[in-house]
């Protein structure tokens, strides 16, 4: 049985991805790193005293643990609807440095009394299986601030197709074909949207909460918002034929992503930020 950790992530939450908005809230201009880092997804779940209110104050007093240096960007994703491949879960990101990194912080986080403490206070606001987490590997090829800063809430809409590999194609031949995606991205008319991409590969162990779902990438797009992301969204069906056709070689996705309101909670880069969810 799975222990249910009622998202004690804190320390470890804090170290999660990327995936999206971790570098875009610094207004100084940053070299990107594209990776690979080692993210973690957890499993968590609305409790009954869950509203924007004492999110907000559950993440401040989160804020105020102790944060692993290994810890680049955390993020949290809400379902926009409950049909999803991987469920209608809420999702806790951490983007670590390495895997290593990410062990010795959860290691030193189930020790602490201070997040005991916060788990306690916090239980039903939100609860997180931070035993099931599911790991990848992120490459993040195209930098979030390259169409336009994020915003200044940390809000971002987020879209995630769940693929597979086909015709014996694997991680290394979908890592060839990222950079004549990434040049058609980057010639696109897209500036201040803020879209920017990632591909997670599948790391998840059978201890993962939702290691059944069948998936060997996912394909994840991160925008300001809804009206953004649907810039895109019309910008790769009349200009991405040729490229998608040399994906399609190599992989298939669902045709629905799941989509999700989401937050940046935490970024090495800019230790002050605070997200607000109003």
């Amino acid at each position: 049985m799975k222990i249910i950790y009622q998202i004690s992530l804190p320390l470890i939450i804090l170290g999660t991805l990327l995936s999206c908005s971790g570098e875009s809230v610094s207004k100084a201009p940053q070299t990107h790193e594209q990776g690979p880092f080692y993210v973690e997804f957890v499993s968590c779940s609305k409790g009954s005293k869950y509203s924007q209110s004492n999110l907000s104050d559950m993440i401040d007093s989160w804020r105020m643990l102790p944060i692993s240096s290994e810890l680049r960007g955390s993020y949290l994703y809400d379902p926009i609807k409950e049909e999803n491949a991987f469920g209608p879960s809420m999702w806790w990101e951490l983007e670590w440095e390495s895997k290593a990194a990410a062990d010795t912080a959860w290691s030193e986080w189930v020790d602490n009394t201070q997040v005991t403490e916060w788990t306690n206070k916090y239980q039903d606001v939100m609860s997180c299986d931070g035993s099931g987490r599911n790991a990848w590997d992120i490459i993040i090829p195209v930098s979030s601030s390259h169409f336009g800063e994020s915003n200044d809430s940390g809000y971002f809409y987020s879209q995630y197709w769940t693929c597979s590999y086909k015709n014996g194609a694997g991680r290394s031949e979908l890592e060839n074909f990222l950079p004549t995606h990434s040049a058609k991205i980057k010639s696109s008319n897209l500036q201040d949207t803020g879209y920017h991409y990632g591909v997670y590969f599948d790391r998840r162990s059978v201890d993962a909460s939702h290691s059944d779902v069948q998936a060997n990438l996912v394909w994840g797009e991160w925008a300001i918002s809804k009206d953004a992301m649907e810039i895109q969204n019309i910008n790769f069906a009349e200009n991405f034929q040729e490229v998608f056709e040399e994906f399609d070689k190599l992989g298939s996705c669902l045709e629905e992503p799941d989509t999700f309101n989401s937050w940046m909670l935490y970024a090495k880069d800019t230790p002050d930020y605070r997200p607000s969810f109003n």
